[in-house]
């Protein structure tokens, strides 16, 4: 394992976190508002962007924990948020003749902080002690060539302060798609995609 002083990494614009087939961004509710905001897309076109990707076997509470992004109720099922991709496996946003990202400045939490995934240790004694940790996610390991031995030592400090803000946001996350998910289980509400939008959009009018 590498030293989290040691961790390098420098973007080389190469795509392959854009273009891998088996990638999916997971994205929040927080980056599905960032989106409909900046982009001023309504409902139609909020839904043409993201993807509700179904799980078509049951989850055991161990995969559950391992998730990143936690899943919704919908009308076909559990399912988890993400980017749309096309017919190459692509993400939708992805300018392939330019080799950039179209939506950088307001892109999902995850990718802002690939190739890095963020953890906090926890001190069985006393927790409050415990850390946010850094490591290389395994996609990274897989395909990212900026991780390599010629790129540069990160700001360690700097991108902690970035995990920090991360495993916050994943919290809020958890919590909202807990209450929704309880609010479809008690009936108070359809479990439809259109209406866990709509109650996303409502945070931005009040």
């Amino acid at each position: 394992m590498v030293n989290p002083e040691e961790l390098r990494f420098i973007c080389t614009r190469c795509g392959n976190c854009c273009t891998d087939r088996d990638t999916i961004v997971n994205i929040t509710y927080l980056d599905i508002l960032r989106l409909k905001t900046s982009l001023k897309l309504d409902l139609k076109e909020t839904i043409e962007v993201i993807g509700f990707y179904v799980f078509h076997k049951k989850l055991t509470e161990r995969n559950l924990k391992k998730m990143v992004v936690s899943p919704i109720e919908t009308e076909r099922g559990l399912a988890f948020t993400g980017l749309l991709k096309n017919s190459l496996g692509e993400c939708y946003f992805f300018d392939n003749k330019k080799l950039e990202c179209l939506i950088y400045d307001v892109r999902p939490m995850l990718c802002r902080t690939f190739p890095f995934s963020f953890y906090t240790t926890t001190n069985i004694e006393n927790q409050a002690k415990g850390k946010v940790e850094i490591c290389y996610t395994e996609k990274a390991k897989e395909y990212c060539p900026g991780i390599g031995l010629d790129s540069e030592i990160i700001e360690h400090d700097h991108w902690l302060k970035i995990g920090k803000e991360t495993l916050k946001q994943l919290k809020k996350n958890h919590l909202f798609n807990e209450k929704w998910n309880i609010n479809v289980k008690n009936g108070s509400i359809l479990p439809k995609v259109k209406n866990y939008l709509r109650t996303i959009f409502k945070i931005n009018e009040t």
